[in-house]
């Protein structure tokens, strides 16, 4: 999730059967030296939060996404620039004592998280290290962020709200989406009878059914041929992938 200090790596395997989703079936964390894991198990703690919770993440701590999607929203805007899916971390430039963009990264969905104290992490991977994968980070980022605003510019209100509908059935490994009308337009920085328009055409070719606040996704092979595709990292291009076990200081 090309999103401010976000590193994605490929998503965990769905969880089977009910089991909730831990630290240990975190990508980066599965790639973490062994006395690291130690650290961070040490240090940090499993939280939920839901969809709806207008508090923003705090700065103070690395945050791995276990399930669910946050969004990344400039200060006092609910436009949501980027999407940070299960299998990313937040909070990499956190680590280095930096507070970041400034932007405020909340839940899109209901979230599960391992928080753990930005110190903590520091001290465990080290500060030469944290600084060379956090430059590494930055071009992706910036390259992620002129797709979208050329995709803002020219492309229609379906083919993007068909991409977004995808980044979060897709980073919330199938969860529930349960977002209004109302909430998509804030998102997209559209207005709602734009967004009511679009979301018709979705669900006439039966790619989407949306009904009291909950969109389903019915096809997502439809609504990927629909959307506009645009952001979507090809699959050796995973943001801010580390060879983590050799380069840690």
């Amino acid at each position: 999730m090309p999103a401010d200090s976000a590193a994605v790596l490929p998503s965990p395997a769905r969880p089977t059967g009910r089991s909730r989703p831990n630290i240990h079936d975190h990508p980066v964390y599965r790639a973490l030296p062994s006395d690291a894991q130690q650290r961070l198990i040490a240090e940090g703690v499993e939280l939920d939060l839901s969809g709806d919770a207008q508090t923003p993440l705090d700065r103070d701590h690395l945050w791995f996404i276990l399930s669910g999607v946050l969004g990344v929203f400039p200060a006092a805007s609910d436009v949501c620039v980027a999407p940070i899916v299960s299998g990313s971390v937040y909070g990499w430039d956190h680590a280095l004592g930096s507070s970041g963009s400034g932007a405020d990264v909340r839940p899109l969905l209901d979230v599960r998280l391992f928080r753990v104290p930005a110190a903590a992490v520091r001290e465990a991977l080290g500060y030469d290290w944290l600084s060379r994968f956090i430059a590494l980070q930055a071009v992706q980022r910036l390259t992620f962020l002129e797709q979208e605003a050329a995709c803002n510019a020219s492309h229609r209100v379906s083919e993007r709200l068909a991409k977004w509908l995808l980044r979060l059935h897709h980073g919330g490994n199938g969860a529930s989406l349960r977002l209004t009308q109302a909430q998509l337009a804030a998102m997209l920085g559209v207005q709602r009878t734009s967004i009511n328009a679009a979301a018709s055409n979705l669900q006439t070719m039966g790619a989407v059914r949306f009904s009291r606040g909950k969109a389903s996704i019915l096809d997502a092979d439809s609504l990927s041929d629909f959307s506009c595709r645009c952001g979507a990292p090809p699959a050796t291009d995973h943001i801010g992938e580390p060879k983590l076990r050799s380069g840690v200081a």
